[in-house]
């Protein structure tokens, strides 16, 4: 699951989007039920690869590569419908673990 741990008084809910969010990745529905499991897998991929291999996926240079594809493309279909969840918190989400295994652009 999504760590929510970042949500607290310093990020203003303006509108309410924080429990609309948070619903979207508890209970998702139409295109965030595609968006938040690819979310999901595609950091869970990259723990499950630390736990086995002592190293982070980044450091993989056949996997790595393509995991970092693969993150890009999930970073790509936030530009599409996403229901009720926020792209600007997902591609943070994204964005610091793509960076975390030494991602550069």
């Amino acid at each position: 699951m999504l760590d929510y741990n970042w949500i607290n008084k310093d990020f203003p809910n303006t509108g309410g989007w924080q429990q609309r969010h948070i619903a979207a990745t508890l209970n998702p529905q139409g295109f965030e039920r595609g968006i938040v499991p690819a979310i999901e897998a595609w950091i869970d991929y990259a723990c499950v690869h630390q736990a086995r291999y002592d190293s982070k996926i980044g450091d993989d240079g056949i996997l790595g590569a393509a995991w970092f594809k693969w993150g890009e493309a999930l970073r790509t279909l936030l530009n599409g419908d996403c229901g009720r969840l926020d792209c600007g918190t997902l591609d943070s989400i994204i964005y610091g673990n793509l960076v975390e295994q030494g991602w550069t652009e």
